[in-house]
């Protein structure tokens, strides 16, 4: 009833984490396809959603025009994505497909080759992404504006030296739990994306304070950037909270080996940080410290 009262004016729908017997994502994917004509914006993520609701909503309305799906953690296979992706390819700008990891290397390539135009994907923890469908993506998708290739086997330094030099107008990058991500990737990403806002290289342990200072010499934008579980020690942090004080605002540092004071110093230069992780890490401050520094930055945890 909801969706047959709106069906004029809904345009985005959202049913994430949603698994009740009315809100399951192939339910919602089929009425948004039979009724909505106006929807742009799907994201049924970690809703049950299957190949099913994909096909129905591929089948929807002639008027139906969507830029951004989001399927992420849906039981979706190759063909009825592929359906879907080619029947929006035009106006496509947003792809999330986060864990569907019955997709295969082959999908993601065609999808990549159809939508030129994409500014989002998100194809983190693909298990069968392949290094050539991402050098397939990097030549491809030139106009990429968020990327998150989280927990891929196939990211390397060379793949991403490519993809870097490609797009240029990169503004957030998520590299977390690549193994094949080193400090020469934060030196490619300062050196091609300076005006890039979000950097998240967490989990990759061969990341130290070198790639800390490319990136902080670079990119001098920054707003957003986790280095937790990586090699990033005191002098990272000094880099840090000389380079790039301006602008950060959210500085992730859990199960980093790092000083004390080197924390303090960060809080009292960057006076627009706002968040601060420091889980794991062997010295914390306590609530006062912080407040003496910067009182607008929440630390978590405290001593």
């Amino acid at each position: 009833m909801f969706f047959l009262l709106s069906r004029k004016t809904v345009e985005e729908v959202s049913v994430t984490g949603c698994m009740g017997a009315g809100l399951h994502g192939d339910h919602v994917l089929a009425l948004v396809g039979r009724l909505c004509g106006g929807v742009t914006s799907v994201d049924v993520s970690w809703s049950g959603a299957t190949d099913g609701g994909v096909t129905a909503l591929s089948e929807g309305r002639a008027g139906l025009t969507l830029t951004s799906v989001v399927l992420n953690g849906c039981h979706v296979t190759d063909a009825p994505l592929q359906t879907l992706v080619r029947r929006h390819k035009q106006s496509l700008c947003r792809l999330e497909v986060f864990g569907c990891q019955l997709l295969t290397a082959t999908c993601l390539q065609t999808v990549c080759e159809m939508c030129p135009g994409l500014k989002h994907l998100n194809i983190g923890q693909l298990p069968r992404v392949t290094k050539h469908s991402l050098a397939v993506m990097t030549s491809h998708l030139k106009g990429l504006v968020s990327l998150n290739l989280t927990g891929l086997k196939a990211v390397t330094d060379a793949m991403l030296d490519a993809l870097l030099q490609s797009c240029a107008a990169l503004q957030s990058l998520t590299l977390s739990s690549c193994p094949g991500v080193t400090d020469l990737t934060l030196h490619n990403i300062g050196k091609y994306t300076p005006c890039i806002r979000c950097v998240d290289v967490s989990g990759c342990g061969a990341v130290t304070d070198v790639g800390v200072q490319s990136l902080t010499l670079g990119c001098k934008r920054l707003q957003q950037l986790d280095l937790s579980s990586t090699g990033t020690g005191s002098r990272g942090i000094t880099l840090l909270a000389n380079g790039c004080s301006q602008n950060l605002q959210t500085v992730k540092l859990s199960f980093c080996h790092i000083g004390l004071d080197d924390i303090l110093e960060l809080c009292r230069r960057c006076r627009r940080l706002r968040v601060l992780h420091l889980y794991g890490c062997p010295q914390l401050p306590t609530e006062r410290d912080i407040r003496d520094v910067n009182s607008d930055v929440t630390v978590s945890p405290l001593s």
